[in-house]
């Protein structure tokens, strides 16, 4: 039985692809001179920006972080929507007693900006962050955290993402997996993590964790 799911934020409940890839192309732009491609920022989803700009020098990681969040804080509330039924089946879940939790890459007061714009921030009982483990996905760090602070085993849980991030994190603690097949990464490496589950619509997650 599932007694906890836990979501990814970005590419799974909220829709922030235009959102990231603006961010990516004012930074590259502005900063190193250089357009980039949607598809060159494919392996960076999911994972701490600073693993982004990993091959530049350290003042100008710093530089270049701060101008991706300025921009992205700046644009955030008119480019990011929840994907459709995300917010029913929340709702669905939490009331029939499942413990919920987001697992993200992001910093934690714009992760839970982008919950409360849309009032999904009432549904979760744990947000982990990016402050919150030394190590990110794909490590286990995260999603162990969410284990602990529940004192769950990992068989009780699932993790839903939208990238091989997500799905190895959680593979690596222990937890099932569920694919959302509306990703906009490749999903050819999705399908190589070999995810328990996917999900073609969140109504695939309700009958998944029984509730429907």
């Amino acid at each position: 039985m599932i007694k906890a799911v836990f979501f990814d934020l970005d590419g799974t409940l909220l829709d922030t692809f235009d959102l990231i890839y603006e961010s990516f192309k004012h930074v590259y732009k502005n900063f190193l001179n250089k357009d980039i491609t949607r598809e060159e920022i494919y392996p960076y989803f999911g994972k701490p920006l600073i693993y982004s700009f990993e091959n530049l020098d350290p003042e100008t990681i710093d530089q270049v972080i701060a101008a991706y969040r300025e921009f992205n804080l700046q644009h955030h509330d008119q480019m990011v929507k929840p994907f459709p039924g995300a917010k029913e089946t929340l709702k669905k879940l939490k009331q029939r007693g499942k413990i919920l939790a987001v697992i993200t890459s992001k910093v934690k007061s714009t992760a839970i900006r982008g919950l409360k714009l849309f009032n999904l921030d009432r549904y979760f009982d744990l947000v982990v962050a990016l402050e919150d483990t030394e190590k990110h996905k794909p490590d286990p760090a995260p999603v162990l955290y969410a284990l602990k602070f529940f004192q769950l085993k990992p068989e009780q849980c699932l993790m839903v993402g939208d990238s091989p991030h997500d799905m190895v994190s959680a593979q690596r603690a222990g937890v099932k997996t569920a694919a959302v097949k509306w990703s906009v990464l490749p999903w050819e490496d999705l399908v190589k993590t070999k995810p328990n589950y996917i999900l073609n619509s969140f109504d695939d997650l309700l009958k998944i964790t029984g509730v429907e």
